[in-house]
């Protein structure tokens, strides 16, 4: 059962590394912190937003089943419960990205980080939903910007 889950969890981190570069709907930003510390910066700066990390999926040796050459690939699961629970409740077919989620893999010298940006999960039709699109959206660009930052 614990490796059917892995490799439904491999799938969204597949679909996000197989964008191509110019799509929308994806925030990403590369670190000069190697792969360890990143993952560390990471976690904190998702703690200092009021998040807590809920999983962490390594995905190494199903990545290297596909090709990918990378000693290190993880996502990291995290939000906040009143958040989440309330999205799942009120809006049932949002509940395959919650919750958030950012693959880490190291390529080369550097660290980079990819997620999916809430916004582009918004239509007009749900207001209040999109609210809470946009608060995911802005504490995610500000994590990214400061992994981006090396911090």
């Amino acid at each position: 059962m614990k490796r059917q889950f892995g490799k439904v969890l491999l799938i969204p981190l597949l679909l996000l590394l197989h964008v191509s570069a110019q799509a929308n709907g994806l925030l990403m930003v590369r670190s000069t912190l190697a792969f360890p510390e990143a993952v560390e910066a990471l976690k904190k700066s998702i703690a200092d937003y009021g998040y807590k990390v809920a999983h962490v999926q390594t995905c190494d040796s199903g990545m290297d089943k596909f090709g990918y050459k990378s000693d290190y690939y993880q996502v990291i699961f995290f939000g906040k419960l009143d958040e989440v629970r309330n999205v799942a409740l009120n809006y049932p077919d949002m509940i395959p990205f919650i919750p958030l989620k950012i693959a880490i893999f190291a390529e080369n010298d550097e660290t980079v980080l990819v997620a999916l940006d809430p916004l582009s999960l918004a239509t007009k039709n749900r207001p209040e939903l999109l609210i809470q699109l946009k608060r995911w959206h802005s504490d995610l660009q500000a994590i990214m910007r400061e992994m981006g930052e090396g911090v």
